[in-house]
Formats: C-alpha cells, structure tokens, sequence
C-alpha cells in the first residue's frame, strides 16, 4: 500500500514505522504547516497514493475528508473532537462517492471494551443502586478532554441511561492512555479497564483500516471492521 499521512506528531511517526516495517511506502508526509486546506490535495504524490491516514487536528479534519473525495482517495482518520460534523461529512461522502472510515480509537483492545461495556450497561441500567462512570487519563500533551474514546462509551451507555454518564479527565504524565469504565453500588463495584502500553496498538488498527478500505465506497466506522459491516 502507499499512504500518504496527515499529522506527522507522534502518531503519524508511529504508522509510518510501522507501516515501512509491513512492506508498505509512505507517498506523502502532511504536517500543520503544509497542509493545502482550501486548495485541495494536488501533485504526483496523489497519483501514487492509494490511502490517506488521518492523524491530525479535529479542525482540519473536515477539509481533510473533502479534499480526499475530490483527489478520488480513499481516508482513514484517528483524530478526534470533528464528531459534531459526522453526520454532514457522511452525506458528503455518500452523495460524492468518495470513500471515509473513522473511529475515537483504533485500538482491537479499546474495540472490545465498547463491546463489553454496553453489555454491562444492558444488564446494570436496570438497577438503580448502580451507579456508572468513566475515568479516563491521558499525557499532558494530549488537547482534548475528554477523549474521544471517553465519549463513544459515555455515548454507548447512553443508550441504557437516561442520563449523561459523568466522565472525568485526567492529564498528567506520559499515559498514552488508560480508559476505567465503573458501575458502583453500596455492596460492590464492577470496573472494565483499558490501558494502552503505547501507541502502537492504534497505528495497527489505523493500518488494518486502511487495508479493508480499499476499493470500498461509503463512510464507514472501524467498529464494521471488528463486528461486521452491519454494525453501527
């Protein structure tokens, strides 16, 4: 595969080692600096790419996406914070044919917590004494809080709780991330945990992604990926 990446921190970093380790090239590096926003991806580089890698800032993420439908790429994005425009970037994919999958986390680990917590909320909404939350800490580098990974749960467990589910933010240290999923009642306390030992896990899922989108159409979630394309 030939990937062109967007955001070149320390997770752009990590997929492109991990990347040139399988056998893949990098076409393109796009930083903050000499992304083309408005006036859309262009050159050689895109001919020679077959998928784009999102990493970047939640604010360029929507230009990212359209400036991919229009050069024909498809484009996988791991940044967070846009999901307030999922809705609008969707039927802007669909209607243009261009071809998008995300998620808050593309960690395998991460995916089958979602699955186990909505299992948990299923069975513990039930029961007022129990009552959930969501902790979730990260390194102080990281900008947004909570973190997308924080609100996909929150939202899963929304779909058993009337209301919000408190979610707390830590930033401190060089946690890569640890993500404690808690539903506490006077007599005991069950707790689902997932902690990240680095970035890597993420940057194989990104990879992963980008393999299955290719010669696919639509807007996709890496979730369809791990649970099947009916998965939502």
């Amino acid at each position: 595969m030939r990937i062109a990446l967007i955001g070149y921190g320390k997770m752009g970093k990590t997929v492109e080692r991990l990347a040139r380790e399988s056998g893949h090239t990098i076409s393109r590096t796009i930083d903050i600096d000499d992304n083309p926003k408005e006036a859309g991806f262009s050159g050689d580089w895109v001919k020679n790419t077959d998928v784009l890698i999102d990493f970047s800032l939640a604010a360029a993420v929507p230009g990212n996406i359209r400036n991919a439908i229009a050069a024909g790429l498809p484009i996988v994005v791991g940044a967070t914070g846009w999901y307030a425009q999922v809705e609008q970037l969707r039927r802007e994919v669909e209607a243009r044919g261009g071809a998008c999958l995300y998620s808050s986390n593309f960690s395998l680990g991460v995916q089958t917590l979602f699955f186990l917590v909505r299992q948990a909320a299923k069975v513990l909404a039930r029961f007022e004494d129990f009552h959930p939350f969501v902790v979730e800490t990260h390194h102080v580098q990281k900008l947004d809080a909570p973190s997308g990974t924080a609100l996909t749960i929150q939202k899963i467990m929304g779909e058993y709780y009337e209301n919000a589910v408190p979610v707390s933010s830590v930033r401190a240290g060089f946690f890569p991330g640890t993500h404690t999923v808690g539903f506490d009642s006077s007599v005991d306390t069950l707790t689902l945990e997932h902690t990240a030992r680095s970035r890597e896990g993420f940057a194989r899922g990104a990879l992963l992604a980008a393999e299955w989108i290719q010669g696919k159409k639509g807007f996709f979630t890496f979730e369809q990926i791990i649970f099947g394309e009916n998965h939502d």
